[in-house]
């Protein structure tokens, strides 16, 4: 059985969480140059900017921003003013998850053609969200350490992380149920199952609900303080 605790095995899973955070930039840079025709269409004008666009850019580059955080944190050598960059992290990196869960959101309420007692519910559960995530930017603050020449945690608040990560999941559980009611009320029992996931969208909810479990699991398990966080980093992006 694996000893979480033995700083061995510590010491590899935090070079793991490294390895999927260079890696995971990679695959996001790539969809970013793959996809930039989006941005193209709306420079050149063939498609037309409607306001919940700017949750779509805030999510698509906060989260280029954070990686790039993440890397200076992970690959710098002299000494910086770690507590701002954590900051700028923690900032970036929720903006993300709001962004995207505000998108979904939004996605939703188009479903059900603006339905005031639907706008109402998720309304208030949305602005609940963005308040403890904003709230969560700011609880992780980090010092410089010349012995390990590194930026080094010095206070964090792990219940709030977690009622976090638990927030999260049960925003988004929420916005795929309110989804999947409002598309299984379009389509008849002999409607294409597979056009219902992917055309109409409904498998990105459940792709974003089950993403965001891990890490909300793993940091109840409290393996080590790398496992506590490697899953958080790919939730994010996937979302």
């Amino acid at each position: 059985m694996v000893n979480w605790s033995d700083p061995a095995e510590i010491a590899k899973d935090a070079d793991i969480f490294q390895k999927v955070i260079f890696t995971l930039f990679g695959v996001y840079f790539w969809e970013l140059f793959m996809t930039w025709d989006f941005e193209l269409s709306l420079i050149t004008k063939r498609r037309k900017f409607r306001w919940p666009l700017v949750f779509f850019f805030l999510c698509r580059y906060c989260m280029l921003l954070a990686f790039l955080g993440l890397i200076i944190s992970l690959s710098v050598t002299t000494e910086i003013n770690c507590r701002v960059l954590f900051f700028f992290n923690s900032w970036t990196g929720n903006m993300a998850i709001l962004c995207a869960s505000t998108s979904l959101m939004l996605r939703t309420i188009a479903l059900w053609e603006r339905k005031l007692s639907v706008v109402i519910t998720l309304g208030i559960i949305c602005l609940a969200h963005w308040t403890l995530l904003y709230r969560t930017m700011f609880i992780v603050t980090a010092e410089w350490e010349p012995a390990y020449q590194a930026c080094v945690v010095t206070q964090t608040n792990p219940s709030l992380l977690n009622t976090t990560f638990f927030f999260t999941m049960g925003f988004d559980l929420i916005i795929l149920i309110f989804t999947a009611v409002a598309l299984l009320g379009r389509h008849s029992a002999r409607t294409d199952l597979w056009k219902l996931l992917f055309q109409d969208g409904l498998v990105y909810f459940l792709v974003s609900f089950s993403t965001n479990c891990i890490p909300a699991v793993l940091n109840v398990l409290d393996l080590n303080t790398p496992m506590n966080v490697i899953a958080t980093i790919p939730a994010a992006t996937i979302t």
